[in-house]
């Protein structure tokens, strides 16, 4: 079940203490074990039974000083009537503190990515004004060509603050010989507060009236000759005004999730050679969502809108609702009372309820084929699952009010899948020559959908399958091969999610600037998609890489569906103990992607593929229609909602090795270990309009976040009596930008064209005080190695932040940690 609204599964959830094993299998396995493990899944495999009870106890903290992390758990267990059943209950806590992006040198300033100029946005603290251009407001009041965007870095984390509750029982319990009851209750209640820069007016339309006594002469009579407008008529212009309210404080956003699940069930033996279970869960997640630090637009526009009372008050024209008249025109002049006035915190409640039962049959085969020795198995079952979700926004998000933090719909989503499944596991030959075994392995799921999300319905069936075998010469070489046809259905989240107004990344308008100037049918495309044709020549451009946009789910999504091919083989020698070598062949297809078209792909399809107004890409265009421009307002930006337009292919290896030895002379056993890929092809094509992009090796605004050819993880473990010292050693491969490879530009236009490999080792130590304590230590990113600096703009924003890529690159630094586990 997923732990938030979202439907992102957290890790956190499961207790450590508790894990016997991880097993990670690779390529699609949706007709095992459904329709999200399209590229494969990772299984938990749980301890049978615990005794005993369990401290541990955890702190880590940076180089810095700073972003410490605390981690406690409790663990406790017992067995039942004669050891008949288990019962354990796990507790834990977990604390993590802010880091924000100007706590550390190559964050603290926002970098243009081609020249690593100040970089950040045009929303200042000085306030300023699109005309033809930027117009900033100077310390005298005055419009000057815009001089100093605002650096937006500091404000920004590199860690969120968080804190978690969890605590899990589970148990269970053989009622007879043959039927054992079991059960699971899970709590976790996640609190995480993320923190931006502070909010602005981001060149919303507004009304200023040019006798605004905050106004200067030279202002007023600047904003007086705005093209189209009818100041002079009126004594009004209306502008896209962006200042930036740093008296407001941060944008905070105040996560808070809460969510339980219980699951029960029996199982048991039909007879000697068939078992069989059935269960049930349920489960339900709660999100509220604070917003604080925001602005209101119609505040905003009533304070801004400032007259003289004709006694030397400056005053509000509207003086309802106790408006205080705001002075946005400089950095410093908004006084407390206007900065409350307009100060606007929002709140918007999300829920998610799952229910799922199900059971299944397993067993022999009741034959043997001839060749081979051993029966062959079987697995049949089914499940059934229903998931519903609410999102309850309050007025100000569903009005659009709220200029920071965009606007949202209440929404009630919910669908229900009923799905069968089969598996055999035939072994075909044994102890032949050069086969000492051959089996073969089929599967198939089906599932029957259904959907509403408000009025609409949608239903679809799917089915999933799998064939491939194993062959082993010698006991020691396997050979294995798979195929599978996999299947994923969208989730509650991708067919309920509300469209939002947010922003995403930009770096080409074709419409703004002189872009179409001189070329006819270009402007005849931006008049038709939005821009006054007054405004043809001097459209403002992506501000710091951003536009408006639209994000959302789609009630009418399909499912993915993918083609994996996996070959590999396993060497364990008998003539070298403890030696294990794998490697794995990997080709995955995926076709009718859910995806979401980026705001640049939109761009690009609109104006140099479709070049139709009325096309599917050029009608999720919308501009502001004071100035063409893809910023400012609630209804301006690029509709990026779900679509299944997407197609990748992945092709690799995946590669591992294991050797263990005693060093002789008590000298205690040294464990060598690999595991890692090598990415041969990363195919990428987010509609079928694009051309296909082979994005291995690559990173930038097209292929997006960080692909590397080569990733692996090798770990040198140490033995020795009571202590055992662990080095890890995780390599990062080298990156290129996607357009130098992909456009053919000139490595020279960039500061770096390519992103160095990056070498990253974590020591550890962990000492055995006796049966009761282990004490534990070490030292992460041991060589303080730091993140490679690109600037802001090198590529999508979802993964570019603080000049680089935190979700790929270590950016804290070197941090200490330390531990204590006591075991009664």
């Amino acid at each position: 079940m997923a732990f938030d609204s979202f439907g992102y599964v957290d890790l956190g959830m499961i207790p450590p203490a508790l894990v016997e094993r991880v097993e990670v299998i690779t390529g699609g396995a949706s007709a095992v074990y459904g329709s999200d493990a399209i590229a494969g899944v990772v299984n938990f495999i749980m301890k049978k039974d615990f005794e005993g009870v369990h401290f541990d106890g955890q702190y880590g903290v940076s180089e810095k000083s700073d972003g410490d992390t605390y981690d406690f758990s409790t663990t406790m267990g017992f067995n039942l009537d004669n050891d008949r059943g288990n019962i354990v209950v796990n507790a834990s806590y977990t604390e993590k503190q802010a880091v924000c992006q100007g706590a550390r040198e190559f964050s603290e300033f926002s970098l243009a990515s081609e020249d690593f100029g100040p970089g950040g946005s045009a929303t200042t603290p000085q306030g300023t004004i699109l005309l033809e251009d930027f117009y900033q407001f100077n310390a005298s009041g005055e419009l000057v060509p815009l001089f100093e965007p605002f650096n937006f870095n500091p404000f920004n984390l590199l860690q969120a603050p968080q804190k978690k509750w969890t605590a899990t029982a589970l148990g269970h319990y053989r009622i007879t010989d043959s039927i054992e009851a079991f059960g699971r209750v899970s709590f976790a209640n996640n609190q995480v507060t993320t923190i931006i820069a502070p909010t602005g007016t981001f060149f919303f339309p507004f009304e200023i009236n040019l006798d605004n006594p905050f106004l200067t002469p030279q202002a007023a009579a600047l904003l007086g000759t705005v093209d189209g407008d009818d100041g002079a008529v009126d004594g009004r212009s209306t502008v896209s005004f962006g200042r930036r309210l740093t008296e407001l404080g941060t944008r905070d956003s105040i996560y808070e999730n809460t969510a339980y699940q219980f699951v029960g069930g029996f199982r048991g033996d039909l007879a000697d050679d068939y078992q069989w279970e059935l269960f049930a869960q349920y489960g339900h997640t709660s999100r509220t969502i604070t917003y604080a630090n925001d602005v209101s637009f119609s505040r905003a526009q009533q304070a801004l809108l400032a007259v003289d009372d004709g006694s030397g008050n400056i005053v509000c024209e509207d003086q309802s609702g106790g408006c205080a008249p705001a002075n946005l025109f400089g950095e410093g002049n908004l006084s407390e009372e206007a900065a409350q006035f307009i100060r606007l915190d929002l709140q918007q409640i999300d829920a998610t309820s799952q229910f799922v039962t199900g059971g299944q049959i397993t067993g022999d085969l009741p034959f043997t084929v001839p060749s081979a020795v051993s029966p062959g198995g079987f697995a049949v079952g089914y499940e059934y699952r229903r998931e519903s979700s609410e999102t309850r926004p309050d007025d100000n998000l569903v009005s659009g009010n709220s200029i920071g933090f965009g606007s949202s719909t209440p929404i009630d989503a919910k669908y229900d899948v009923l799905e069968g499944f089969a598996e055999l596991l035939v072994p075909v030959v044994e102890d032949a020559p050069f086969v000492h075994s051959l089996s073969l392995e089929l599967g198939i799921r089906y599932a029957d959908y259904s959907s509403k999300v408000g009025s609409v319905k949608n239903s679809f069936t799917n089915t999933s399958y799998k064939m491939g075998g194993e062959w082993a010469p010698v006991e020691s070489l396997r050979f294995r091969g798979l195929y599978q046809r996999a299947v994923r259905a969208p989730n509650i989240n991708e067919i309920g999610l509300p469209k939002t107004p947010s922003t995403g990344d930009a770096n080409n308008d074709y419409c703004a600037g002189t872009n179409p100037v001189g070329d006819a049918a270009l402007t005849a495309l931006c008049i038709a998609t939005g821009v006054p044709a007054g405004n043809i020549g001097s459209v403002a451009g992506p501000i710091a890489g951003q536009i408006n946009n639209f994000l959302g789910g789609n009630p009418n999504l399909q499912p993915e569906k993918s083609d994996t091919y996996t070959f590999g083989a396993v060497f364990t020698p008998e003539s070298v103990p403890d030696l294990t070598l794998s490697v794995d062949y990997y080709s995955i297809k995926v076709n009718d992607a859910i995806v979401n078209v980026t705001e640049q792909a939109t761009l690009d399809a609109c104006y140099l593929y479709e070049r139709d107004p009325n096309g599917f890409f050029c009608q999720r265009i919308a501009r502001n229609p004071l100035n063409g421009a893809l910023i400012g307002g609630t209804e301006t930006g690029v509709d990026v909602s779900k679509v299944n337009a997407g197609a990748y292919k992945t092709q690799g290896i995946d590669f591992s090795a294991r050797y263990g030895f005693d060093l002789g002379n008590d000298w205690g056993y040294l464990n060598l270990a690999i595991l890692g890929t090598r990415v041969i092809h990363s195919y990428k094509q987010d509609a079928p309009l694009f051309a296909r992009n082979d994005c291995a090796g690559l990173v930038g605004d097209i292929c997006e976040r960080p692909d590397p050819k080569w990733r692996w993880t090798q770990t040198t473990t140490w033995n020795y009596r009571d202590l055992t010292l662990q080095l890890r050693w995780q390599y990062i491969g080298k990156l290129t930008h996607d357009s130098i490879k992909l456009q053919g530009n000139d490595p020279a236009n960039f500061v770096v064209p390519v992103i160095g490999d990056r070498h990253y080792f974590d020591l550890s130590a962990s000492y055995e005080v006796n049966e009761h304590f282990t004490l534990r230590g070490g030292v992460n990113n041991l060589l303080d190695s730091k993140p490679p600096v690109v600037g802001n703009d090198y590529g999508g924003t979802a993964e570019n932040s603080g000049n680089t890529y935190p979700a790929t690159y270590d950016p804290l630094g070197r941090a200490f940690f330390f531990g204590a586990t006591a075991r009664f």
